[in-house]
């Protein structure tokens, strides 16, 4: 690891404790959405900002290892925001991840730390920070999509009631 991907491991770890921490615990869903999309486009931003601030070409490992990293976040997405809990409470929305959540979100961090630990033995400069921060960003965005239509479910159904 390269004293330039130590500083973007570390942002992504306070990232992802800061996201867990708030996530596992009842957080309201706020209407204006902002709350929970702002930090994943966030991360995209800057996923995205690295990877081509590098000025490498990605090569077809590496564009094989972001589309695989991809489609790891998006698929640990969906089931965590699948799993998650969103309940009514006094005219407003709550949500959590809960443990199963945790379960499936510390299994796709392992993974995909592994997927850029291959990448790095590999040689590819775009397997760290920036990809790690692109993958990460796109997971917590669709997590927040998921949680988000079941929250407006949740809301339907406590209206016909």
């Amino acid at each position: 690891m390269s004293l330039g991907t130590l500083p973007n491991a570390l942002i992504v770890i306070a990232v992802v404790v800061a996201v867990l921490a708030r996530r596992l615990s009842w957080s309201e869903l706020e209407n204006s959405d902002t709350d929970v999309w702002r930090g994943p486009l966030v991360l995209i931003g800057v996923g995205v900002y690295q990877l081509y601030n590098k000025h490498v070409p990605l090569g077809v490992t590496g564009v094989t290892l972001l589309v695989v990293g991809a489609a790891l976040a998006l698929v640990a997405g969906v089931a965590t925001g699948r799993v998650a809990q969103v309940e009514r409470r006094a005219g407003k929305v709550f949500y959590r991840l809960g443990v199963p959540g945790l379960g499936i979100m510390v299994a796709y961090l392992v993974v995909r730390l592994g997927l850029a630990g291959v990448g790095h033995l590999a040689g590819v400069p775009s397997a760290g920070g920036g990809a790690l921060m692109l993958s990460m960003g796109a997971n917590l965005l669709t997590q927040s999509m998921i949680i988000q239509s079941k929250a407006g479910h949740t809301a339907e159904e406590y209206s016909n009631q």
